[in-house]
């Protein structure tokens, strides 16, 4: 099953991100470890901003996006949670 997110519930300081999928599960995202595996790169840097990882919107695929360009596959993300 291909998943997508429906909804962020909930955007925490600690860069989790509670999200909503098609299949109905909510599941709560831990992006600290992405961002600190890729955070040397600059536009994932960005995302170390507490304020500016809060900026976090859906896109119209179901991604979790930010205006800088980056996204994270939901796939990916349902994987990790």
């Amino acid at each position: 099953m291909l998943h997508f997110i429906k909804e962020i519930k909930q955007v925490n300081d600690n860069y989790k991100v509670v999200c909503l999928f098609n299949d109905g599960a909510e599941k709560t995202i831990n992006l600290l470890p992405l961002i600190e595996k890729y955070g040397a790169t600059e536009i994932i840097s960005q995302l170390k901003n507490p304020d500016y990882f809060k900026t976090v919107s859906l896109d119209s695929y179901g991604t979790l996006t930010w205006s800088n360009g980056v996204d994270f596959c939901p796939d990916v993300l349902y994987a990790m949670a």
